[in-house]
């Protein structure tokens, strides 16, 4: 246990160089997760919660998948938006010992939908604010395959805090599921439709597409639930038969840059070979076939290399 927080911040800081300089990326990436982590060690302490979005492919990948700068939590058995948000609150006040302490800096805003609320928090150590935690939090959405339980653990080590907990994360064929369906919103602006600028999701599919084998009928599933719940808000959806680039100018010129964040994505950083990539992994989720499952390894799915 280090004595002050003072001494904590000092011990985090030089090991959250080393990582970073391993990882070559930036340490204060390093370092904010870190932070992250301490609030989801209060959330966690009690059931009820999953862990989607960057975060959870963090957990799943470490040192792999890009580092998000928000938090997205799904309190799927509850109704009550306004009831998880006072949960979610008293769980971020919890005091665990650790000198950080996570101070709600405004009243929580409801998203665009009526089961979406956005939290803000103010880091702390000690007396020192050190980051701010943006938390997107959803209520009333039930995945269609099974949550993965899994032991948290730090992307900083240190010999203290040692009190991490086990944590759900959100199944891996509904997080493709968002992901995919994400990438063909379109949204209304004043002058008029706009096709979806996710060129994260589509480098984050295909480091997903890389790590593990996947059940294809698993994220079908997933798909055609997650495409019914987009619809029935409201949701301007344009799933096309195959993999396709939603606008293939502007995504040419930025999706490289939301590549080179993912650190463990191996090839795919240019729009070209990611499509050509996709295309292998999306298209046969999208037809009616099972497609089997996916091997990561030859980049193929079962029933389509017999």
């Amino acid at each position: 246990m280090y004595e002050t927080p003072s001494a904590l911040e000092a011990a985090l800081k030089s090991r959250a160089q080393g990582v970073a300089r391993r990882l070559g990326i930036n340490t204060q990436d390093v370092t904010r997760h870190f932070y992250f982590q301490r609030l989801l060690a209060r959330v966690f302490q009690e059931p009820g919660w999953m862990l989607k979005g960057g975060q959870a492919l963090l957990v799943r990948y470490p040192g792999e998948a890009r580092y998000s700068r928000d938090i997205d939590l799904i309190r799927p058995g509850l109704d009550d938006l306004n009831e998880a948000v006072n949960t979610l609150r008293c769980a971020a006040h919890r005091d665990l010992g650790d000198y950080f302490a996570f101070v709600e800096t405004r009243p929580a805003r409801h998203a665009d939908e009526a089961d979406c609320a956005q939290m803000t928090f103010d880091v702390l150590l000690g007396n020192r604010k050190m980051d701010t935690a943006n938390v997107d939090l959803v209520v009333r959405r039930m995945p269609t395959a099974e949550p993965m339980a899994v032991q948290l653990e730090p992307t900083v080590p240190l010999p203290w805090p040692n009190d991490w907990p086990k944590i759900l994360l959100y199944p891996l064929p509904d997080h493709l599921a968002d992901k995919i369906c994400a990438m063909y919103e379109w949204h209304w602006r004043s002058y008029g439709a706009s096709p979806s600028t996710r060129y994260r999701d589509l480098a984050d599919l295909l480091l997903i597409s890389q790590q593990e084998p996947i059940i294809g009928r698993a994220v079908q599933v997933a798909l055609n639930s997650e495409q019914r719940r987009r619809i029935g808000i409201g949701t301007d959806l344009r799933m096309p038969r195959r993999f396709e680039i939603p606008a293939l100018s502007s995504w040419r010129q930025n999706y490289p840059a939301a590549a080179a964040d993912v650190v463990g994505l191996r090839g795919c950083q240019t729009l070209h070979d990611a499509t050509v990539a996709a295309d292998a992994f999306v298209t046969p989720l999208l037809s009616h076939a099972d497609p089997g499952t996916w091997n990561p390894t030859s980049r193929c799915w079962s029933a389509l290399s017999i």
